[in-house]
């Protein structure tokens, strides 16, 4: 029979010192299994190299089979799990996050929606289903861990410390899912604890961890049979007894109930009964359970994998794999899409550049209106007429410069924010790797930033169309006269060609800030990083003479300076006859060049970034 999970030999190092060494054991489809082992013997390590979150520097994982390193998709298909920390998206509700996560595995939307009602229901949630989770205590929090874990009905189920946090009822309901789900349903339940006490009753395998390695593992049973079996002895009179057990050499310790645990060693238990049922009345005379504490304490006498005299063995269970959902990057795609939609500010965000242009415009028209007052007054001698060309370039020259920084805040909070708040790791527990994440991060930020970047643009349009109007650009005497500065027929393609070429290097800043954003942890940080990437080369702009169209910000107007088309379209539309262009040459490549370092220096730092 396949096991349900299976490590071998697995090794792996944060630094110098190694952290797990040479780790195996085995999960069967039905078996609840007990990871033991104190704070930091490497417990949460193991399960996170079972999952695919590191990659062992050797051994090997299989997950039905699967050979979960070459083929990740399908290995975390079979997977649910709860490492650490629950991480969800506080302002989104309990139901609006497992739905999202439950469409990442590739369900469709009605779906999605009655999977997230049912773990919420086996959770004991179902009161909390539309409140924020934001306003959880931890307990529910961990329950809502429980229940991510639980979508998709999972082959292989991993749950790392699933009591913190829970109250004693909270304890016991999670017990009791356990015990149903391995049984019941046949999933193969892998439960890691230092709290002994609540994984006893609980589990048919454990295993024990110190320092990073395996001291032992096996049936339960087994384990216990090896172990030597006292004796409780409850009677009166105690001094009675305790003379006796003297008299028969048999060694016992006396508990603060009154109890005594007697190690009978090579006297047989039912000698030792009659013996002190001549001199007491006996209550009590029984073997005292082997309690997991007990076996993780005398782990290092114990052998692995004993068979258990005279038990019958379990009927072994059949369990298939599910095919692991296609089109994983469509599916990170549509999963950053939906996180952005989950967020308030996105859309506020998006559309304040636009309104800041469409406003530009507004003050525009106003000051030429007081320029053409002041002509008629004799106080100026001429002004121009205005013209709806020029006003949508000014309007685009300040509306670029606050959507680019729009861009770079999203994308760089983009994975920052994800590793801060534990919401990576629910990502790339579904059945995505980290290239697919990434992709998914890269092209929904490249759709806000095209339409961020053509909501721009329209608004602008719009604005300059309703307010001013797409006349030739026409200068006005004291005397009436009207002399034209510009031509439509040629302010129009050079404004709408130069509008058009924002577009690239809007799609490149955010995906140097993306790199940003693999690079730092904290948001702040990323924000930061992705500002002095942007702005940092423009120091070197002096030294660079011609080659400064390579220069990222020499295609986008800055607010201090604009070298890019739409600097170029703005004097055509003021009838500037020596208009230039410096950089047309670079105006395609250096917005790719910087599109594609971006995302080759993303991929390699979240390929290297450790997920929690």
């Amino acid at each position: 029979m396949t096991p349900a999970l299976e490590l071998r030999d697995l090794h792996f190092a944060y630094g110098r010192g190694a952290s797990v060494r040479g780790v195996s054991l085995t999960l069967h489809a039905g078996d609840c299994y007990g990871f033991l082992g104190h704070n930091g013997a490497g417990k949460t390590t193991v399960m996170r190299l079972a999952l695919g979150l590191l990659r062992p520097t050797r051994g090997s994982v299989r997950v039905l089979g699967i050979d979960a390193i070459a083929q990740p998709r399908a290995a975390k298909a079979q997977c649910g799990a709860l490492i650490e920390r629950p991480g969800f998206h506080l302002h989104a509700t309990a139901r609006q996050n497992l739905v999202a996560l439950a469409r990442l595995q590739g369900m469709t939307r009605p779906l999605a929606g009655a999977e997230a009602d049912r773990v919420l229901a086996r959770t004991g949630l179902v009161a909390a289903t539309h409140r924020k989770v934001g306003t959880f205590s931890m307990g529910m929090r961990q329950r809502l861990g429980i229940a991510q874990a639980l979508l998709g009905r999972p082959r292989v189920l991993l749950l790392d410390e699933p009591t913190n946090g829970l109250d004693p009822e909270g304890v016991a309901d999670l017990k009791a899912l356990l015990r149903s789900l391995a049984s019941d349903d046949g999933v193969a339940v892998l439960v890691s604890s230092h709290q002994l006490a609540e994984l006893d009753g609980l589990c048919n395998r454990v295993g024990v961890l110190r320092e990073g390695a395996m001291v032992v593992e096996g049936d339960l049973a087994a384990l216990r049979a090896q172990l030597t079996t006292r004796h409780v002895v409850v009677g009166s009179p105690r001094a009675a007894i305790r003379e006796r057990l003297a008299a028969l050499g048999v060694t016992a310790d006396e508990r603060p109930d009154g109890a005594f645990v007697a190690q009978l060693g090579a006297v047989p238990p039912g000698d030792a009964a009659r013996a002190l049922a001549k001199v007491a009345d006996l209550q009590t005379f029984a073997p005292e359970p082997v309690a997991l504490e007990t076996i993780y304490l005398r782990a290092s006498e114990l052998r692995g994998d004993g068979a258990v005299a005279g038990a019958t063995p379990k009927a072994p269970r059949v369990v298939t794999p599910v095919d692991p959902p296609p089109f994983p990057r469509w599916r990170a795609f549509r999963h950053e899409l939906a996180t952005l939609r989950l967020q308030r500010s996105t859309a506020l965000l998006l559309a304040l550049p636009a309104l800041y242009a469409a406003w530009r415009v507004s003050g525009y028209r106003d000051s030429v209106q007081a320029a053409l007052a002041r002509v008629q007054k004799g106080e100026l001698f001429s002004a121009d007429a205005g013209s709806g060309w020029l006003a949508l370039a000014q309007a685009l020259q300040a509306g670029a410069p606050a959507l680019a920084l729009v861009l770079a805040w999203f994308a760089s909070q983009s994975i920052a924010v994800d590793l801060a708040g534990d919401t990576l790791r629910n990502t790339l527990l579904r059945a995505t790797t980290r290239l697919d994440v990434l992709l998914g991060k890269a092209l929904a930020l490249g759709a806000l930033a095209l339409g961020g970047g053509l909501l721009l643009i329209g608004a602008a349009l719009a604005a300059a169309g309703a307010l001013v109007g797409f006349g030739d650009l026409e200068e006005v005497t004291r005397t009436g006269g009207r002399q034209t500065l510009a031509v439509a027929a040629d302010a129009a393609p050079a404004v709408l060609d130069a509008a058009r070429t924002l577009l690239l290097p809007f799609v490149a800043v955010a995906a140097v800030a993306l790199a940003m954003s693999a690079l730092a942890r904290r948001p702040a940080r990323a924000l930061a990083l992705a500002l002095c990437a942007l702005l940092l080369p423009e120091l070197f702009r002096d030294r660079l003479r011609d080659d400064a169209g390579w220069l990222l910000t020499s295609h986008l107007p800055t607010g201090l300076r604009d070298d890019s088309a739409l600097g170029y379209a703005s004097a055509v539309a003021r009838g500037a006859a020596d208009a230039l262009w410096r950089f047309e040459a670079q105006a395609t490549l250096a917005p790719l060049a910087w599109l594609a370092g971006g995302l080759v220096m993303a991929g390699l730092l979240l390929r290297r970034q450790r997920v929690a």
